[in-house]
């Protein structure tokens, strides 16, 4: 391709675009057809279909012309590039259209072509950002290029996330729409290959709820997406993330998100890539609420890898240290947060008093005390550290690490347990504390001794 023409813009410049390279895959016809008539999807031809709804996983070879090869040096370097390509299969009527169908579908209102994506446009220069999985000389193996074979590449960049908006960044809901479909098409398509394929030995059966990609990372490292969002202090995908494991948004959850984001920025050291097994970060929480859920999730300290440490203390507070140091970080919540609840959604405390206090509240109004309490939270994830919170260096009491013990067998269950959670003297000896009916657990209340023999409570 050598296309030059001159503008209608006051310069008349004339403009010579020269291809650099070519790309390679086996997708042969566009998936979107544009003619006089307008834009609308190519349903008959599947591999086409698959690539526009689902180019992740698809691969492509991208060969520079060899003029240009010392232009790749240092490329490989990046994870991502960003390929513009020409729409050489857009025919000059297609060219003319002003106002198209999103992606070719009906069901949406006609918008004018700069605003869409459409390859259907005046001058049809395309753009994707894709992984680079392979740089050989000349030629690029990327994923994620939803071009056709032969388009011509007019440029290629690395894609440097900062130099993108991180804040304010709004889509039309009609856009998100439109994604939410395609999302939904893809988890279709993957969950309908991963049931048609024989499962090899050995390997993990993917859904599709998460793509092969994302599993593979994530694979290598389950912290990625927190440890990123963690570095780069973003509260959202952090309380986001929280929310899948709190099950909900609330002012508490969000606070814990703030606490940690701001305890671990204060504690400082190589903390960002604790991952629980050796047990160097530890949290010690001291409410059990919907604030230690936001302390687990962004700090990767649970009750399970033995780093969050619970003390029965009643205060939206939390100690963090590391193994070795001498001080840690204590931060506690400040007692007017609640005005700042108050202020970004008032109807909250009320709501809380009717819904979850007296559990007075209707069908109706259960639904409203989550909307509101999802504002009230990512409001609250918006206001600086020191609005919220007080952080004080601290000598912390720690306790040593976690004893690995036998298992034993109870006499009477015949349940597997630890050696050391069993009766030590006296008739019930060797017992299981269930068989026993007298246990320890942990609950709304706090830390409260169960005794069931006597169908009684002490706390």
């Amino acid at each position: 391709m050598d296309r030059s023409y001159t503008s209608s813009a006051e310069s008349g410049a004339t403009i010579h675009i020269l291809p650099v390279g070519i790309i390679k895959n086996d997708v042969k016809n566009p998936a979107l057809i544009a003619n006089e008539d307008g834009l609308r999807l190519n349903s008959g031809d599947a591999s086409s279909l698959l690539n526009f709804q689902n180019p992740l996983e698809r691969l492509s070879e991208i060969i520079v012309d060899e003029d240009f090869s010392d232009l790749l040096d240092g490329i490989d370097e990046y994870s991502h590039i960003v390929v513009l390509y020409w729409g050489h299969e857009v025919p000059e009527e297609g060219r003319s259209l002003k106002r198209v169908h999103p992606a070719g579908l009906g069901h949406y209102p006609m918008k004018g072509i700069y605003a869409t994506y459409s390859p259907a446009r005046p001058n049809p220069i395309l753009m994707t950002i894709v992984r680079l999985r392979e740089r050989l000389q000349n030629r690029l193996i990327v994923s994620g290029l939803d071009a056709i074979d032969k388009s011509p590449v007019i440029d290629i960049k690395p894609y440097v996330g900062d130099l993108f908006p991180q804040d304010d960044v709004s889509v039309p809901d009609w856009m998100q729409r439109i994604m939410g479909e395609f999302e939904e098409e893809r988890n279709t398509q993957r969950i309908t290959m991963n049931q048609s394929k024989p499962k090899e030995s050995g390997t993990a059966f993917c859904s599709g709820v998460l793509n092969d990609r994302t599993v593979k990372e994530l694979r290598e490292n389950p912290r990625r997406q927190f440890t990123e969002a963690i570095r780069k202090a973003d509260t959202a995908t952090c309380l986001v993330k929280t929310a899948e494991i709190h099950g909900h948004y609330c002012p508490g959850s969000a606070l814990g998100v703030m606490a940690t984001l701001y305890g671990m920025e204060q504690l400082q050291g190589n903390c960002l890539h604790s991952d629980g097994i050796m047990e160097e970060l530890l949290a010690i929480v001291e409410v059990n609420a919907c604030f230690a859920d936001g302390i687990q999730a962004v700090s990767g300290c649970t009750l399970g890898n033995n780093s969050l440490i619970y003390r029965d203390l009643g205060k939206h507070a939390v100690t963090f240290a590391i193994r070795g140091r001498k001080t840690g970080v204590r931060v506690q919540v400040r007692p007017e947060f609640h005005l700042y609840v108050e202020e970004a959604a008032p109807e909250f405390y009320p709501l809380m008093e009717k819904v979850i206090v007296n559990r007075t509240g209707t069908a109706e109004e259960e639904i409203r005390f989550r909307e509101v309490a999802r504002e009230a939270a990512f409001a609250l994830i918006q206001l600086p550290f020191e609005k919220l919170l007080e952080a004080e260096a601290v000598i912390p009491d720690i306790p040593d690490y976690a004893p690995i013990t036998g298992s034993v067998v109870c006499p009477d269950c015949g349940e597997v347990l630890m050696a050391t959670k069993v009766r030590q003297r006296g008739l019930q000896r060797g017992k299981c504390y269930m068989c026993t009916q007298k246990y320890i657990e942990v609950n709304g209340q706090g830390i409260v001794e169960r005794d069931l023999r006597g169908s009684r409570n002490k706390s």
